[in-house]
């Protein structure tokens, strides 16, 4: 049996609503851009561009899918917006929340720490902090990485090469660094701008980008401000600096 698809009528209705979407999503990518704004409005700007970017293509797709079914849908804009909403939210939810963080979980080489000094610091410093206690993952990697995500749940991830080179007070103050971030929800943030940049020729075209350092210097005050000495941190930076340039030669 063929479907009643009969090709994809461009009313005036479709345009402006697909001309509307287009233009919300130039709108928060410059209120983005240019205002000093909090994380959480930032991520909430983040993830209204990309919708509002992508709605258009979800319409387009809804709409021939409509006509293959033969439903009426493809002749009702408020039917095909009804349709295609809830799907461009779900993709936008899916890629930011699981697709990420998902492939360092399922796709790097990792056992969860048993170390107890470590569990027992990232415990004791999650409560003073008010976090949620964070998964803590071991990286089998000699390269000195630390990162951390937060998603529903928080995951630090220490390589065993960080472990090997830091002493103890060195490697507290990463953890520190990264408790740090999870704090801001800066891993969060960085995410979503990776997201940001991939899918959305708009931040392309306008040069947009994330300035990271502001997140990197709040989650070494917190760790400072915690040890109550930069000593630490510096050292550990130093010394993962002269790896990185140790294995480049």
């Amino acid at each position: 049996m063929i479907g009643c698809f009969a090709g994809f009528v461009i009313d005036s209705d479709k345009l402006l609503l697909m001309g509307g979407s287009v233009s919300l999503a130039v709108i928060t990518l410059l209120i983005l851009k240019s205002l000093r704004l909090s994380t959480k409005s930032k991520l909430a700007l983040i993830y209204a561009h990309l919708v509002f970017l992508f709605f258009p293509f979800v319409v387009l797709t809804t709409n021939a899918a409509c006509g293959v079914a033969c439903m009426p849908c493809g002749n009702n804009v408020a039917s095909l917006v009804a349709l295609a909403l809830p799907t461009t939210f779900l993709a936008s939810t899916v890629a930011g929340f699981f697709v990420i963080p998902g492939f360092y979980m399922f796709f790097s080489r990792k056992a969860e720490t048993g170390n107890t000094r470590i569990m027992r610091f990232i415990r004791y410093h999650s409560r003073r902090m008010k976090l949620k206690m964070s998964k803590v993952y071991i990286l089998d990697s000699a390269n000195p990485i630390a990162f951390s995500f937060k998603s529903f749940k928080s995951m630090i991830f220490i390589s065993a090469g960080l472990m090997d080179l830091l002493g103890k007070k060195e490697l507290e103050a990463v953890i520190l660094h990264e408790l740090g971030h999870i704090k801001r929800k800066a891993s969060v943030l960085t995410m979503s701008f990776s997201l940001l940049r991939f899918f959305s020729p708009l931040s392309l075209i306008s040069r947009f980008h994330h300035d990271s350092d502001t997140e990197e210097i709040h989650a070494d005050r917190a760790a400072i401000r915690i040890q109550k000495t930069d000593k630490y941190l510096k050292s550990a930076k130093r010394k993962m600096d002269a790896f990185e340039k140790e294995s480049a030669t």
